[in-house]
């Protein structure tokens, strides 16, 4: 691995016939790497739905700091009375604080509230183990005993003060992820808050105080406590972990704009979704070829020679890679998972409505960026700061994981970020870059990263935007796998001969027309990459 963090890939499986009289004069996004953008972090304000989750974090330090309290209230007197009043004052507030924040996430057009934790679960569950902590605590002592009383009480209100303390660190960190990224801060305050509560403990216990529990016992119930309520606060319980969830979006407002989830021929677009065990999570772009005019777009008898709808995608019937979630194999198997279909024919990142005039004409919608940041806001609010994020994708879904991956980064600041681009090397012609790449109005959304928009628009292509990005965000690991003999008529030589011959579709049949000149472009932009990086 080098210092940007870069794995390349290029399998050359060329037969030997293919390689002799190769021509030189091949068009494409190939060629040297520009300069790359220095890296930094981005400026950001706290997304609506990080806000509420926070708020619910400070409500529940709150509302477990107030179990604590009363409960020690309790160890005196044993007044159930008192007790159960606090509590369900405790649980009253907990309740309004836990509406107010998702009203007012609703009102900034996000989601706080679908498939998440409700505020009496989290009272039950918060409940339940400081009962249980309770009891561990008062194992040993006599309460009627003033000191043993005394020392019971100090003891619930030091793990008050533990709980409140951790719970609105974790507070503050979801808030503002830009704020700490590395997430120093937050340990730093959780260990301020173990390191007070064995403080208190050990005074507490100096005395008369024959409880049984061991402080470590009761912190690691703590920490089982908070832990929980933070996983189920940033990781939505109730999205099915058994299966995948059909989304099926309308129109959506999202980071101020107007999103129109639709497939190319207008039909209604759909993605899927599932829970795993641990938080790390999987973003999958698929595939399904492009069409970038009349003959590519279905104008002829022979079709749209891409992907038109989401009709047959759900990933319940598939069951093979990261879909065969009972293959010990499968790296993703316990993972979070989004899979993001293809339908909009523009490698999941057009913006514009195209009417292709023939006979007929044909009306094209290509808004794969809307329906991929309509995805990504589904995503960021029920799987809130993943530690692990995996964005790839194959053939045109290569370019959605390759484009969508660096906007991922301003979701997700803290999480640790690996990207694979499958079968998407960017090997076009100089013709199709400048009289048709712009029908998908492409270059319009990319990202405000130096080096970027000039790797796209002049032709440097995918060696120079993966200098750009991998510069500015060295953290990653940015991997591009692809095989130089990569033939069939819906593989990257079978567009590739489209583009040679005038965007005919009938091209695609004789495809290894331009294994050649595609296996010299993919190798030498792999080769331009790789010097890239790496200088």
């Amino acid at each position: 691995m080098n210092s940007k963090n870069l794995a390349l890939i290029a399998l050359a499986a060329l037969p030997l016939a293919f390689t002799l009289g190769c021509s030189s004069d091949s068009g494409g996004m190939g060629g040297s790497g520009g300069s790359g953008g220095s890296g930094g972090t981005p400026g950001s304000d706290s997304y609506a739905a990080n806000v509420c989750v926070a708020a619910k974090q400070a409500a529940s330090s709150a509302f477990c700091s107030a179990l604590f309290d009363a409960w020690a209230g309790w160890e005196s007197d044993q007044d159930d009375g008192a007790r159960d009043s606090a509590v369900e004052a405790a649980q009253t507030a907990l309740d309004d604080a836990w509406d107010a924040a998702e009203a007012a996430t609703q009102a900034e057009n996000a989601d706080c509230a679908d498939l998440a934790l409700t505020s009496n679960d989290a009272g039950s569950a918060i409940g339940g183990q400081v009962s249980a902590i309770v009891q561990d605590i008062n194992d040993g002592l006599d309460l009627g005993n003033a000191d043993h009383a005394s020392c019971g009480a100090a003891l619930l209100a030091a793990a008050g003060s533990a709980c409140e303390a951790v719970l609105n660190a974790e507070s503050a960190y979801i808030g503002d992820l830009f704020a700490d990224m590395d997430g120093s801060t937050l340990e730093a305050a959780k260990t301020s808050a173990s390191d007070a509560f064995s403080t208190a403990w050990g005074d507490a216990t100096s005395g008369t105080c024959p409880t049984t529990a061991m402080e470590s016992g009761v912190a690691t119930s703590l920490q089982e406590l908070t832990d929980a309520l933070v996983r189920d606060t940033i990781v939505a319980p109730l999205v099915e972990d058994q299966m995948y969830i059909t989304l099926e979006p309308g129109p959506t407002e999202y980071l101020g704009q107007t999103f129109t989830p639709v497939c190319m021929e207008g039909s209604d677009y759909r993605f899927f979704a599932k829970r795993g065990s641990v938080n790390k999570l999987l973003v999958y772009y698929q595939g399904g070829g492009a069409c970038w005019n009349n003959f590519t777009c279905g104008g002829t008898d022979i079709g749209a020679v891409c992907k038109t709808n989401t009709v047959n995608d759900d990933p319940n019937s598939f069951d093979s890679g990261f879909a065969n979630l009972s293959n010990p194999d499968n790296p993703f198997r316990d993972w979070n998972i989004v899979f993001v279909p293809y339908c909009t024919c523009d490698v999941h990142f057009g913006d514009a409505t195209q009417e292709y005039l023939g006979l007929p004409t044909v009306t094209v919608e290509h808004r794969g960026y809307h329906n991929s940041r309509v995805v990504e806001k589904w995503t960021r609010e029920h799987f809130l700061n993943p530690e692990e994020i995996f964005v790839t994708g194959s053939s045109a879904g290569a370019y959605g994981a390759w484009f969508n991956a660096p906007l991922h980064h301003e979701v997700w600041p803290a999480s640790q970020f690996h990207v694979v681009a499958d079968a998407g090397n960017g090997v076009i012609t100089s013709d199709f870059l400048a009289n048709e790449f712009g029908n998908w109005n492409f270059v319009a959304n990319l990202p405000d990263i130096p080096g970027v928009i000039d790797a796209i628009t002049t032709g440097d292509g995918m060696p120079q935007y993966t200098e750009a990005v991998a510069a500015f965000f060295p953290d990653t690991n940015w991997a591009h796998y692809s095989t130089l003999y990569d033939g069939g008529g819906g593989g990257q030589t079978g567009f590739f001969n489209i583009m040679l011959n005038d965007g005919l579709p009938i091209a695609a049949q004789t495809w290894w027309e331009a294994s050649c000149q595609f296996g010299a472009t993919a190798l030498q932009q792999s080769l331009d990459t790789y010097d890239a990086v790496s200088s």
